[in-house]
């Protein structure tokens, strides 16, 4: 997970073109901070190995705003996808399994002055 992370590409999907820094790491704990390009907003995320749970707990969320337009399920999305071919098995963050948010994330895409912000999908 955290070569995969490490190695994230900034800017892909049209987000995070502010780039990324990793603010903390242990041998059970990431904490990431991804910024977007245009405004500087910074996304906080967080993945937990815990002796409680099957898998790793993840946390992702906007600090600033009611809605992402979509970027944290992009991004998340976008690193399951690279952990898939490592062989892990992920579920990715869809209209389906997640229904409220991408119901809001479309809504303010919508109505958005940023032109950038309505092409994210």
């Amino acid at each position: 997970l955290k070569d995969v992370v490490k190695s994230y590409k900034a800017g892909q999907g049209g987000i995070d073109g502010g780039g990324f820094a990793v603010m903390k790491e242990t041998d059970n704990y990431l904490y990431v901070q991804f910024e977007s390009l245009k405004k500087g907003y910074i996304d906080d995320v967080e993945f937990a190995l815990t002796k409680d749970t099957e898998g790793i707990q993840v946390r992702s969320g906007s600090r600033v705003g009611y809605t992402d337009f979509g970027v944290n399920a992009i991004r998340l999305n976008y690193l399951a996808s690279q952990l898939r071919e490592k062989g892990w098995s992920i579920d990715e963050i869809t209209e389906k399994s997640h229904r409220d948010y991408w119901t809001a994330s479309d809504e303010a895409r919508e109505a958005t002055f940023d032109a950038s912000r309505r092409e994210l999908k």
